[in-house]
């Protein structure tokens, strides 16, 4: 702020207050590129280590870009307005700048801090909103640049030159071919014109050395200088997890996108044995929220995991893919009932038609290793199957678990008929199949009934109960299963099982 300005610069940014440690972790870098970690540049580093540490001073600047479209005496008007009967400060002690080509900046002589950044912006949006005024709101967001003063347009090649009192085109159209308001020598120059030139902001008037730039905020009253906003009512912040709006901060993105990006679905388009193959980092506890719904919008989705993906397929292929990015991951009433993870951990989502995924834990090198066989234009699912494969992972088929209740000895049981008996598949066992690999939604009410009939034969009541369950899951209703399987019952005379009392 205080060495000169470089040749070509046209912007300077925000204030940001380092410590010593910072500094000399600046001074150290040959280069501000090479640093480690996931920064790119050291001064993004630094900038976002200052606001969270509210250690950054935002001169407080309006601008209008609507010159030509309602003339200077609107701007004029709609300034004086906003900086006096909205924060409340003299307008004859701001500085007036035409850009050069069609606007007008107006340099206030106060500072706001983090806190107050965001205050700041929503004053003016609200001014804008009730009197129909156009202002350049978006240079309230964070690490805003400010053109020099003294700097030529890109597209006019006029200065940025300062006017006092009321607009004259002749007075400004003489100093453009003048050629006077030279750019400063530093940014703290800039700074020193607006503020020192106030007296009730410095520290002691007399004693106030307005050309040493160094001395800049030794004289600045820190109180007076420093504009802070008193509301009412105390202000309860909205969580950042819940907020509507995309952040205006880079950091606040990851966090806000696990809560608020579109979750990925491990069920959804689902056909026939299609599995989607899912790997990520579990970044918070499941949530739920009513606008996140399935079913055509009829009901909501039951648990959201926050998640970093390192690479996620859907059902569907390349249409429902996940690359390196934050965001919800979507469980179903059976896989949330199984979820046991614990934010850090990563894990593996194998899902399908029947919502009943296979779920692991693997490693941070395998779910690197597995997020690049699934992204990518050579990405695939089955090469990411493979992979765990070869990882001695059983990824089994279908995208189909085994419940507690219906186990493998069961299926066995009832597949076991046909084959000592030496005779062919029965109709009902090839229907039975066809809903364990694709889904029980396949089969009408008629064929359910005849795989029921045929377990009912093998296993009684328990087996054809378990594998209702089993096949249903959420959607599995015991009221209605006990009726229909004692129809069922009551309906051939073969049949000669025991009906337990009706559940409530």
């Amino acid at each position: 702020m205080f060495e000169r300005i470089p040749d070509g610069a046209e912007t300077a940014s925000a204030v940001y207050v380092l410590t010593r440690d910072q500094y000399e972790r600046q001074q150290n870098l040959e280069s501000g590129y090479q640093i480690d970690g996931e920064y790119t540049s050291i001064a993004t580093e630094l900038q976002d280590e200052c606001e969270v540490d509210d250690r950054v001073l935002y001169p407080i600047h309006i601008e209008s870009d609507e010159l030509h479209k309602v003339g200077p005496d609107k701007l004029m008007e709609w300034f004086e307005e906003f900086v006096e009967g909205y924060l409340e400060i003299p307008f004859q002690t701001c500085k007036r700048y035409f850009s050069g080509n069609r606007s007008i900046h107006i340099h206030v002589p106060r500072f706001v801090k983090e806190h107050g950044r965001g205050e700041l912006k929503e004053l003016a949006e609200s001014y804008c909103k009730e009197t129909g005024a156009e202002f350049d709101c978006g240079i309230y967001s964070s690490k805003p640049l400010f053109r020099i003063p003294g700097v030529e347009h890109s597209k006019t090649g006029v200065r940025k030159i300062e006017f006092e009192g009321e607009w004259d085109k002749a007075v400004l159209a003489g100093k453009v071919q003048s050629g006077s308001d030279d750019t400063p020598e530093s940014y703290a120059d800039v700074l020193r014109d607006v503020f020192l030139s106030q007296p009730s902001l410095t520290v002691n008037s007399s004693q106030t050395v307005h050309n040493d730039r160094y001395r800049l905020f030794q004289n600045l009253d820190d109180e007076k200088s420093v504009l802070s906003f008193e509301t009412a009512e105390p202000c309860i912040e909205t969580p950042l997890i819940e907020k509507e709006e995309y952040p205006d901060q880079n950091r606040n993105v990851p966090k806000w996108a696990q809560y608020n990006d579109k979750e990925f679905s491990p069920y959804a388009l689902a056909t026939g044995g299609s599995r989607s193959v899912a790997v990520v980092e579990v970044k918070g506890s499941p949530f739920a929220r009513r606008d996140k719904t399935i079913g055509n919008g009829s009901e909501p989705i039951h648990a959201l995991i926050p998640a970093y993906f390192y690479g996620a397929r859907g059902c569907a292929g390349r249409e429902f893919t996940k690359e390196n990015e934050h965001a919800p991951l979507q469980l179903s009433r059976y896989d949330y009932k199984n979820w046991d993870y614990e934010p850090g951990d990563r894990v593996v989502i194998i899902g399908g038609k029947s919502k009943r995924s296979i779920i692991f834990s693997v490693d941070s090198f395998q779910a690197s290793d597995l997020g690049n066989s699934l992204t990518g234009e050579d990405g695939t699912r089955q090469s990411a199957l493979d992979y765990l494969k070869n990882e001695g992972f059983d990824t089994g088929k279908a995208g189909k678990s085994e419940s507690k209740s219906f186990t493998e000895n069961n299926r066995r049981q009832t597949y076991s008929q046909s084959q000592s008996s030496g005779k062919s598949e029965t109709k009902a066992a090839r229907l039975q199949r066809l809903a364990e690999d694709d889904g029980i939604q396949l089969l009408g009410y008629t064929e359910v009934a005849n795989v029921a009939n045929r377990l009912l034969l093998i296993g009684g009541w328990t087996l054809a109960w378990d594998w209702l369950e089993e096949q249903y899951g959420a959607q599995f209703k015991p009221k209605r299963t006990w009726e229909n399987l004692k129809e069922i019952i009551e309906y051939y005379d073969n049949i000669h099982v025991s009906i337990p009392p009706k559940p409530n």
